[in-house]
């Protein structure tokens, strides 16, 4: 998930996608540092900036290390300590402040937010803060509001950006759909700072990362000396420049937090422990959220709900200005990846779940197939509410068609998958035993859904 980037950005395609072949044994810590880290070499070689990569499986870190340059004017390396804006990642951190003021009794998760900020219009009151945790609210995306986005270079208080929003219409009735929106952790920002009576800053430093150890982790200031802070860049037209200026007190508790991977590895370890809420209040955080039609869409409280290889995950990405994040925990299998990026030419969404499958042992292999003849499968194929997708040969390449959308290409892999273009998103095909073909699209995120010629 993205912070100030509008609509959601398309997810980029990797620099280079490395295939490892199916492991026949358990690989010893050594053997998996070494593919971990040609793959990281891999994904950033070619780029004067970097980032900082770790992979933690049960006690034991498989990789932690830097690459590129921190700065790139100075020719600063990237080295695994370095500190680096969290973006997005930021809302888990919002999300846990809420659960503790819960767990206090200081909030209820299904109050409505004007019960605890005063002056909100009675549409937007009535919102719940699990609408907001969920992004199940309906409130406006404050990053797609074009007098907002003009404003990043100005210092601002959380009041003043919800002035932005909250006299707006709901985009939708609350509970009723999932829509991405940073309006919703701004809210969260103020909601916290009135129930514990303090910033959101200060609390998040004297409740969460005190008692963790998270001692380079803070609210964001370009005025603050912050030792061993990367720079941020951005490609332009082939040329490298630095990211544009966003100060910090935008986008508050949606995504103004820094941090390093070793922060964040603390941070996995206390989930992991149950060191910060509850059990019932940590297992709603990592729950789909499920909409008043009965349907449930895969976003938790500031982690998206999904799953890696068939195993189970808990995954949530970034983008800031110059820099871009992820980070993902298999809880089942104890392995947490994190990756902070100092440039918005990564999009490292794909590559943190291939170094989770890794260190999983069940690394994807899409490397494209020798002599694959997708003939077979050619064809028209309907699916649930009047969808309907089409795969066919387009001068040569193999495509999948929905109406409406520009067409995919289809790369059938060694491994037996039709990768969708170069995401992990697959095809499948089958033959009924009626004859019919059918082609079920397994989406990492969103699930499966089968369609019938």
């Amino acid at each position: 998930m993205t912070f100030f980037a509008g609509t959601h950005l398309p997810r980029l395609a990797l620099a280079v996608a490395l295939a490892f072949p199916a492991l026949a044994s358990a690989q010893s810590p050594a053997q998996l540092h070494t593919q971990l880290q040609e793959h990281a070499k891999a994904f950033f070689s070619g780029a004067e900036p970097g980032g900082v990569v770790l992979v933690r499986k049960g006690d034991q870190v498989l990789l932690r290390e830097g690459f590129g340059l921190a700065d790139v004017e100075n020719g600063v390396p990237m080295t695994a300590d370095k500190v680096l804006p969290l973006a997005s990642v930021t809302k888990q951190f919002t999300a846990f402040a809420v659960l503790q003021l819960v767990q206090t009794g200081k909030l209820q998760l299904d109050q409505p937010v004007g019960d605890v900020l005063a002056g909100l219009p009675p549409t937007l009151a009535r919102v719940s803060l699990r609408q907001l945790l969920t992004h199940t609210s309906g409130v406006k995306n404050i990053s797609k509001i074009a007098e907002s986005r003009a404003a990043r270079r100005n210092e601002a208080t959380v009041d003043e950006l919800i002035a932005y929003f909250k006299d707006l219409p709901l985009e939708f009735e609350p509970g009723s759909r999932f829509e991405y929106s940073n309006s919703n952790y701004i809210l969260l920002t103020r909601v916290i700072e009135t129930a514990s009576g303090s910033s959101y800053a200060d609390y998040m430093q004297k409740a969460v990362f005190a008692p963790l150890s998270m001692s380079a982790t803070r609210f964001g200031s370009h005025t603050e000396l912050v030792p061993g802070r990367a720079h941020g860049y951005r490609m332009v037209k082939g040329k490298l420049q630095n990211a544009d200026f966003i100060i910090m007190t935008q986008p508050q508790g949606a995504g103004a937090l820094i941090s390093t991977v070793d922060d964040l590895n603390r941070w996995h370890a206390a989930l992991s422990e149950g060191r910060l809420v509850e059990k019932a209040l940590m297992e709603q955080a990592f729950s789909k959220v499920s909409l008043k039609d009965g349907s449930r869409m895969p976003y938790g409280f500031g982690w998206m709900v999904s799953q890696i290889q068939g195993e189970a995950s808990n995954e949530h990405s970034g983008f800031i200005n110059g820099f871009s994040t992820y980070t993902l925990r298999m809880p089942e299998k104890k392995i947490f990846v994190t990756v902070l990026t100092n440039s918005e030419q990564f999009w490292p969404d794909d590559f943190a779940v291939e170094l989770a499958a890794i260190a999983l042992g069940k690394p994807f292999d899409r490397k494209p197939a020798k002599d694959a003849d997708a003939s077979a499968w050619l064809g028209t194929y309907r699916f649930d509410k009047g969808e309907v997708r089409e795969l066919k040969q387009d001068a040569g390449t193999l495509v999948l068609l929905q109406q409406g959308d520009k067409p995919v290409p289809v790369i059938p892999g060694a491994d037996g998958r039709y990768y969708l273009g170069e995401s992990l998103d697959y095809l499948g095909f089958e033959r009924r035993s009626d004859g019919k073909r059918t082609m079920t699209m397994h989406n990492r995120l969103m699930g499966e859904s089968t369609g019938t010629e």
